[in-house]
């Protein structure tokens, strides 16, 4: 008789079963929650929560004070985003407790009528959602500074119960900053700062190959010059505030943020700059190679040249260093007197040359590496927290560096105050939808009016489109959770000892369950402890979970109904009227600058560039979170990235000749301007198509660098050298301009590819 073959689950079939769900699950894990970020995030909101509730409900015996000390945990632990160094988030945690406290006590004292709550939550929820102009720090905990109103402006109005509530908020509060500490403490998010150094440490590399070349009279004789050039440019790239997380991109209103910005946009600068060196250079030595001798330069231009760009690789290092920590900050004027030498030499060099042209350009383009230099070095040294320089010596685009952070933050809240920025249409939307959802709730009496607010607050999103898929998905996970709840009130009844254990253990379920698994499960598992939640704060039956299901869908309506009504299509639709206003813009830039430089009158331009450009940037961070649309998108960063560029070109050239008369040629400035208006109307076409949602026909700047032609260039340089070094600026602005053009007509009319898919984390309201 053959023997009977043993099942696995006879013999350490268990086991070995156990083994394989438990590898699945941890390389779902390993999929979804890299480095286990998300379950540490849950035990510490799950600990604080658990610990502050528990302490106040069965230790004080006060549910009231338990209420506020677990929903003061959730709303800064799980409902919002604070990031940074472990000294941030603890001085954003302490911070966003003095403000929660000021909330919740006007809570509770507007909760004396519907209006008068209603009321003070479209003011409150304007000014908390607008207050996210200041940065990703402020906007990561604006959700939960809005609970901290929503909450008590609820019945029963009970100004006598102030303390306690006060008191519950600061024990959740402060009980979760220790807990961020001492329970797996997040890393600190990637920094901008290191990469700078990064990019400053192969823009000197590149630039010492580049005076090699230029002591040799060879491009191709440093070693590896191209290979340094992919480095330089790679790292330069790096720099993009679209390869960071939202929340570690400086983009916050005081100095240091803006510091680290402006060195960013200088290393690229320098690099870009770096390149044009490197192509004029090869330029002429295929020239040379062709044609034989290319004409000579000006007595002793290359070494004065190779010498500027020692000296700018001294200084990149020295930037590098300071970035790092392991040197002092680099002197402020550490280049100005060589690049005031090098530009007298220059002018002069100019005086006694024939024919200036071949060469002048790389003269220019190494004295913009240097002008690029010595912003990087202001900036570095704002970045690191040393004294600015004189204001007389700062360059236009780092005048932040003098003012005080009280005026930027004005300054930030002011220049956003325009129906084109999408800060103030979210604002006005959340505003408007907390408050209807606030006078729905009052009106109809709904036992748990909080949930109404809370539902709105979280699923309202930027764009119409954007909410009909959350809302599906809220209300599918709210129905298995209102079912799940009303099953387990059913089962459970009124023993709290059950509902006390449970709560830990749901807690880490729901905070993990919605960054893990999606909306839905994230709804369902809140429901569920919720309603074990409110089960030991006073008696409750299975009609708490359809209570909360109600709330969910009254919220949700109120929030799609008013997201239809305002602003209904979010960041792609204002994308394209931003973008559109910033090319009008540029061309009046263009048009004021070239009467500027060639001495003539002209009138300013209608609109700043450069507050349309930031406000651009705002609308483009926005449309990427949004679901992307059928069919190929504009690339949107090519037209943000021409704009800023133009808008520090016009600063650079007004700062380089602060005054201008009119040229010694009327003929070239005559030229120059017609040109200019060449170049600006092949602008103005670009935007009148981007505002009427098409593209601009391709070829305009083809048919533009053809007009703009070098012929411009014959001045009689000896007659006035100081006049011809601004003409050639002049002449190579415009060159470069129209290269700006065709970039932008290629970036909006895209291949057929479609764009990436959006971060669904970054689009709440």
């Amino acid at each position: 008789m053959r023997p009977r073959p043993v099942r696995p689950t006879e013999q350490g079939g268990g086991a070995a079963v156990a083994g394989r769900s438990g590898s699945r699950l941890s390389s779902f894990l390993g999929r979804r929650d890299p480095g286990h970020l998300v379950i540490h995030r849950a035990v510490r909101v799950t600990a604080a929560a658990s610990l502050g509730f528990f302490l106040c409900r069965y230790g004080l015996g006060d549910p009231n004070t338990a209420v506020y000390a677990l929903f003061g945990t959730v709303a800064l632990g799980a409902l919002s985003e604070v990031t940074g160094t472990p000294g941030q988030r603890t001085r954003t945690y302490l911070a966003a407790l003095v403000v929660g406290l000021v909330l919740v006590s006007l809570g509770t004292l507007l909760a004396v009528s519907t209006w008068a709550a209603a009321a003070g939550m479209l003011v409150i929820g304007f000014a908390v959602a607008y207050a996210g102009v200041g940065g990703p720090r402020v906007a990561g905990v604006a959700t939960g500074l809005q609970l901290f109103y929503v909450l008590p402006c609820f019945p029963p109005y009970m100004p006598d119960m102030l303390d306690e509530r006060l008191t519950g908020l600061a024990v959740g509060v402060l009980l979760l900053t220790v807990a961020d500490r001492l329970v797996w403490p997040p890393p600190a998010p990637p920094e901008l700062i290191p990469r700078v150094a990064a990019a400053a440490g192969a823009a000197a590399a590149y630039a010492a190959a580049l005076r090699a070349s230029l002591d040799t009279g060879c491009p191709g004789s440093a070693t590896g010059l191209a290979a340094l050039r992919d480095v330089a440019n790679r790292t330069a790239g790096d720099l993009r505030l679209s390869t960071l997380p939202p929340a570690a991109r400086p983009t916050g209103a005081g100095r240091h943020d803006r510091s680290v910005a402006r060195a960013a946009l200088a290393v690229r600068v320098v690099v870009g700059q770096l390149d044009v060196v490197a192509d004029r250079l090869a330029g002429q030595n295929s020239e040379r190679t062709a044609t034989g001798p290319a004409p000579e330069p000006a007595p002793d231009a290359a070494p004065d040249t190779a010498g500027l760009l020692a000296i700018d690789r001294d200084a990149l290092e020295a930037v590098r260093a300071a970035l790092l920590g392991t040197g002092a900050p680099p002197a402020a004027d550490v280049v100005d007197r060589p690049l005031t030498t090098y530009v007298h030499r220059e002018t002069l060099g100019l005086a006694g040359s024939d024919d200036p042209a071949p060469w002048a350009c790389t003269e220019l383009a190494v004295a913009s590496v240097t002008e690029a230099v010595r912003a990087l070095v202001l900036a570095t040294r704002a970045t690191v927290g040393a004294p600015p320089p004189d204001p007389a010596a700062t360059p236009a685009d780092l005048w932040f560096l003098h003012v005080s952070s009280a005026r930027l933050w004005w300054l930030r809240l002011v220049v956003n105050l325009t129906p084109r920025s999408v800060y103030l249409q979210n604002a006005v939307r959340l505003a408007l939808g907390l408050a209807v959802a606030r006078v729905v709730a009052g009106v109809l009496e709904l036992s748990h009016g909080f949930w109404v607010l809370l539902a709105t607050l979280s699923l309202m999103r930027t764009s119409a489109v954007a909410s009909r898929p959350v809302l599906v998905r809220a209300f599918a996970g709210t129905v298995v959770g209102a079912i799940i709840a009303a099953l387990v009130l059913a089962l459970v009844g009124s023993h709290a000892t059950v509902y006390a254990w449970l709560t830990p253990l749901l807690m880490l379920v729901a905070f993990a369950a919605g960054p893990l698994l999606g909306l839905a499960a994230g709804q369902a598992g809140f429901t569920v402890v919720v309603a074990v939640v409110f089960a030991q704060v006073a008696p409750a039956n299975w009609t708490l979970a359809e209570d909360r299901l109600l709330a969910v869908v009254v919220g949700g309506v109120v929030g799609a109904v008013i997201g239809a009504a305002v602003w209904p299509r979010g960041g792609a639709g204002e994308v394209h009227r931003v973008a559109a206003d910033c090319l009008h813009a540029a061309a009046d830039e263009i048009v004021a600058t070239a009467a500027y430089l060639t001495g003539s009158p002209a009138p300013p331009p209608a609109a700043s560039l450069e507050r349309l450009a930031t406000l651009f940037e705002h609308t483009y961070i926005q449309y990427r979170s949004e679901p992307c649309g059928p069919g190929p998108e504009p690339d949107w960063l090519v037209v943000l990235t021409v704009s800023h560029r133009l808008a520090d070109q016009v600063q650079t050239l007004r700062a380089r000749y602060p005054q201008t008369a009119p040229l010694p040629w009327p003929d070239f400035g005559i030229l120059l301007r017609a040109d200019a208006e060449d170049v600006a109307a092949g602008y103005r076409v670009a935007a009148a198509a981007v505002a009427a949602g098409g593209a601009p026909a391709r070829g305009t700047a083809t048919q533009l660098r053809k007009r703009v032609s070098a012929q411009h260039l014959a001045v009689r340089v000896a007659e006035a050298p100081v006049e011809a070094l601004r003409a050639f600026d002049a002449w190579g602005w415009l060159h470069g301009l129209v290269d700006g053009l065709e970039r932008v007509e290629q970036a909006l009319d895209p291949p057929s590819v479609a764009r990436p898919a959006p971060a669904p984390a970054a689009t709440r309201g």
